[in-house]
């Protein structure tokens, strides 16, 4: 480098004003810079619903903020251009700024021959880098990001007029660079089609309405109604109806006075009204159409209420949620009748049902008569059967097994017995009780669950000891004890009679049994030394007497021995074998 180019640059005599100038440009940059950070990160973040109603009501900023996230793609080359402009200017005016004043504070200091070259160097290594980089990443990067997450929509409509301009006066130069880019991404068989916006997808927005973290200015309840909401349309119309065997109805020749009997009874308003069977409805009774001619005495007890009844809406068990709801709105009819594939009558469905499939039905767990579970106890609870096994998984915090064969708990009880169980039955799977409580006709109506108290080794060794202690093991005692006395000869007179808990009765029998093993020890050495004789005289009968020409083998000789021990083998597995077969033939 030439320093005296360098000192033609920095010799000049600045003044205070001078310098206050040249910094000033500097801070000038990094708020050019720090703009258009703000400006992408605003336009990004802002909601477009709420863009859109600003928009419907008239907002002209809000109009232009529309227009820019529309071009999305425009607006973010814009902005990275301005930001790469105004940092590769920060770096050319910073550097020259931050060597002229250091020059200036070296000229202070007696190095005549090293106050050039000294000020550049420094000025590059110490100053220029960390000082611009320090400014340059707070002031014009994490303070605008920050602020522009922080207040989107407000910076959004603030910025929104200066950023049209720009992007309108910086599009030339941003559609060279984006045909370059495209350009480039085509040669490595990339399509490149834009940047548009990125879509929140129904899952997606799932996901953050599940994570507290993410939606904290939601409550508890909230997000569940949220969450049902968008599970609503997976759910079929036969996981919400009210089943066949649940259906209260009335005959076709039922009168005003039945009805309001009915109405006393199950606290209903809509009554499907059938024919021969159940299979066969004719219409729908609502009694809010009985208002008008109540109250035109029109009604007495004995009037028939098959002329205000409407036509049925009948629909399948396999119909989701979503298709059922506006089909109900449009009919115009509160309950609809669910029919199985061979159209037979499943079950119907009102419109209070799909509502309580997204806000809830309010059968949360009751003290109460009418609650779908109760408490009993802390570990027991009586649950209606009827209720969705996964309903009682979720208000219980259970975890039994879902399977397509069942949907109800009284179904799960009857698929794990293979059977109808009947009052009384109990079923223990795993840690929990389920006991049958109230059963109508063949149809289970209540169930008891109840939490079993997993078994310590104190329990498990108790429960030895009541084995132990029951009565079955005292017969088997006391027949052992029978036995004994039967094969146990009775006492001679002259024998002193000695109490059961006499210790020296305790030796003597002691003594006694010792005295029989070792007789039968004794009698068992006695035959192993009779069949050893035997082997013997039978090895002498069928030894042939020495030759003269045979070599006489001394006693000690090994092969001798070797000989001997064979035989006396073949002798013990021809005993043995007779032994055995003698067994046999005595059994």
């Amino acid at each position: 480098m030439d320093t005296s180019s360098l000192g033609d640059l920095s010799g000049l005599t600045l003044t205070a004003q001078d310098i206050f100038g040249r910094l000033l440009s500097v801070f000038l940059l990094i708020a050019v810079n720090a703009f258009f950070v703000t400006a992408e990160f605003s336009m990004v973040s802002v909601r477009r619903s709420r863009i859109s109603q600003l928009v419907d009501e008239g907002d002209l900023p809000a109009i232009t903020v529309q227009q820019l996230q529309r071009r999305i793609d425009l607006l973010l080359s814009t902005t990275q251009f301005g930001i790469t402009l105004s940092s590769l200017a920060l770096g050319w005016i910073g550097e020259s700024t931050m060597a002229v004043v250091i020059r200036q504070i070296l000229n202070q200091i007696p190095l005549y021959q090293f106050q050039g070259w000294l000020a550049h160097s420094l000025s590059i290594s110490i100053v220029t880098f960390f000082m611009l980089a320090y400014l340059q990443i707070v002031l014009g990067e994490l303070v605008p990001k920050s602020l522009a997450l922080l207040y989107p929509e407000q910076i959004a409509r603030m910025w929104a007029p200066y950023s049209l301009a720009i992007a309108r006066i910086f599009k030339p130069f941003v559609w060279c660079l984006n045909q370059s880019t495209r350009l480039l991404l085509r040669l490595l068989g990339i399509n490149y089609t834009g940047q548009p916006y990125t879509r929140v997808t129904p899952e997606e927005l799932q996901l953050i309405i599940t994570t507290s973290s993410e939606s904290m200015g939601l409550e508890a309840e909230e997000r569940q109604i949220l969450n049902n909401v968008f599970e609503f349309g997976d759910v079929l119309t036969e996981e919400v109806m009210i089943p066949r065997t649940s259906i209260v109805s009335l005959p076709h020749t039922a009168t005003f006075q039945n009805l309001l009997e009915e109405m006393a009874v199950s606290n209903h308003s809509r009554y499907p009204i059938t024919g021969e069977s159940l299979d066969d409805i004719l219409g729908i009774l609502d009694f809010r159409d009985l208002a008008k001619p109540l109250a035109e005495r029109q009604l007495d007890e004995e009037t028939p209420i098959l002329t205000w009844v409407r036509a049925a809406r009948f629909v399948s068990e396999q119909m989701l949620l979503s298709e059922l709801l506006p089909l109900i709105q449009r009919s115009q009819q509160e309950m609809a009748i669910v029919v199985d594939e061979f159209g037979g009558t499943a079950g119907l469905v009102t419109i209070d049902d799909l509502i309580s499939e997204i806000i809830g039905d309010g059968s949360e767990l009751a003290e109460g008569e009418d609650g779908d579970i109760k408490f009993v106890d802390d570990q027991t609870f009586l649950v209606q059967a009827q209720l969705d096994v996964e309903e009682v998984n979720e208000l219980l915090n259970l975890d039994l097994p879902l399977n397509e064969e069942y949907q109800t708990l009284g179904g799960f009880l009857t698929y794990q017995l293979q059977k109808i169980p009947a009052v009384g039955e109990v079923l223990t799977y795993h840690n929990l009780e389920f006991k049958v409580v109230l059963v109508e006709g063949p149809r289970l109506e209540q169930i008891q669950i109840s939490q079993l108290r997993p078994k310590t080794t104190s329990d498990a060794e108790l429960t030895i000891a009541e084995l132990l202690e029951s009565p079955d093991s005292q017969d088997r005692e006391a027949d052992s004890l029978t036995a004994m006395d039967e094969i146990t000869p009775p006492p001679d007179n002259d024998t002193p009679k000695i109490s059961d808990n006499s210790p020296s009765e305790k030796s003597e029998v002691d003594y006694t049994i010792a005295e029989l093993l070792e007789s039968g020890d004794s009698e068992d050495r006695e035959a192993d030394e009779d069949r050893e004789a035997d082997s013997l005289t039978a090895m002498d009968e069928i030894t042939p007497p020495p030759d003269n020409d045979t070599p006489k083998i001394s006693d000690n000789s090994p092969l001798e021995n070797s000989q001997v021990d064979d035989a006396i083998a073949e002798l013990w597995e021809s005993s043995d074998s007779e032994d055995t077969e003698g067994e046999e033939r005595g059994r």
